[in-house]
């Protein structure tokens, strides 16, 4: 072992020419298959650069279907234009998710010599008017918030933000807001829906043939010549398509199926590798859905797991899958939030955090069937209980 160096390493041979081509962070400097979407972005926001307000946007879309890529290849448009009235900022909610953070990351992105903290709402509001009305003609800014959903007091920021205009003399603020869930806005109250004057957009996923073009197109910067069967493009291009055209799990696979074959020593990247990552890409997009749920469905997905230890709480197994009674799990969330200080939801909440967790494959829930007195909700984990548990330790708990 001491002999090893990092050029034993480095110089070992690989499928890949450049793995980052495949990371979700990296962003294409062109997008495929997304002029339409791309031009009313572009014309959406174009007024701003003669000093017009652009109206708001909200961005709808399955996970992986170009929506971040393409707002910030916009963001990327704006800026080469050297334009010294449009100004822009991006933040992703899952970490910026209330108002004041928000405020605050517009304050600290453009006014330098403001300290990021201790300041008030009133405060730093009023520091980010006199910033956009600091010119003869006023400044526009556009607010791009990724996965907007996940701000916890979403009215408070909407009405904010939309509302600021009102209060300045020169300039303004657009909100261009970005999210999974086409049903976000049944959140906002009627005050925050009126101020809004929002126009929308929906990405539709990709579907096989787009996919493979993608494929195709990132295999050449990404993979040595000829290290990829096509029929191995193929079926991570259907594989995908069939998992509702997320093109970041297509990347997830060949990805997985490159470093398989690395490890296999392999030249060529085959089907087999393919199949093979695909379990693992599974893996890994199920405990990334787990690590970004609020804190409430995560307590209920960590009661089912832990009732996966218990086996008086097992009802029934059947091909391998186990079921709970769906009041057993309440009754061990509720538990659960005792122990961890936090105050438990109603069972009508309950049932919704059920109904998404569900919707994002996460749990299957059956009605009870013969056998069982009463009607009743079943409930069976989608994936691994205990690595699925230790995930929500970690996040939650902090154990």
């Amino acid at each position: 072992m001491s002999s090893l160096s990092f050029s034993d390493i480095l110089n070992k041979a690989s499928v890949f020419k450049n793995k980052n081509v495949l990371s979700p962070h990296y962003y294409p400097p062109e997008m495929l298959y997304r002029d339409h979407e791309l031009r009313t972005l572009m014309e959406l926001i174009a007024p701003a650069f003669k000093g017009v307000k652009p109206n708001n946007l909200f961005i709808y879309g399955n996970s992986g279907c170009g929506k971040t890529a393409a707002v910030k290849l916009v963001l990327q448009k704006i800026k080469a234009e050297e334009n010294t009235r449009v100004f822009t900022t991006y933040m992703n909610c899952r970490v910026y998710d209330s108002r004041y953070k928000v405020i605050q990351k517009l304050v600290g992105d453009f006014i330098i010599e403001l300290p990021r903290t201790g300041h008030s709402m009133a405060t730093i509001y009023e520091k980010l008017l006199d910033w956009i009305e600091d010119d003869d003609q006023g400044k526009n800014l556009i607010v791009v918030l990724d996965e907007i959903d996940a701000v916890k007091d979403l009215d408070d920021l909407v009405y904010t933000l939309t509302r600021t205009n009102d209060d300045l003399k020169k300039g303004s603020i657009s909100v261009i807001g970005i999210s999974n869930r086409i049903d976000f806005k049944k959140k906002l109250d009627a005050r925050s829906k009126s101020s809004l004057c929002e126009k929308e957009l929906v990405f539709h996923s990709y579907n096989a043939s787009q996919l493979s073009g993608i494929l195709e197109d990132r295999i050449k910067a990404s993979f040595n010549d000829g290290a990829i069967l096509h029929g191995a493009l193929n079926l991570a291009s259907a594989i995908a398509a069939s998992e509702n055209g997320d093109v970041r799990y297509a990347l997830s696979l060949l990805l997985w199926a490159g470093e398989l074959a690395d490890s296999k020593k392999l030249k060529v990247v085959t089907e087999k590798e393919v199949e093979d990552a695909r379990k693992k890409a599974d893996e890994d997009k199920s405990f990334e859905l787990v690590s970004g749920l609020p804190q409430h469905q995560q307590l209920v997905l960590y009661a089912l797991c832990l009732s996966d230890s218990e086996a008086y709480s097992k009802l029934v197994e059947e091909n391998g899958d186990k079921y709970y009674f769906s009041g057993h799990v309440y009754e061990k969330y509720k538990s659960i939030c005792r122990k961890t200080k936090v105050e438990p939801r109603s069972s009508r909440w309950y049932r919704e955090y059920l109904h998404d967790l569900e919707s994002l494959g996460l749990i299957t829930t059956i009605e009870s069937g013969k056998g069982v007195r009463g009607h009743a909700t079943l409930i069976c984990p989608g994936f691994d209980p205990n690595k699925i548990r230790v995930i929500i330790e970690k996040r939650i708990l902090g154990d």
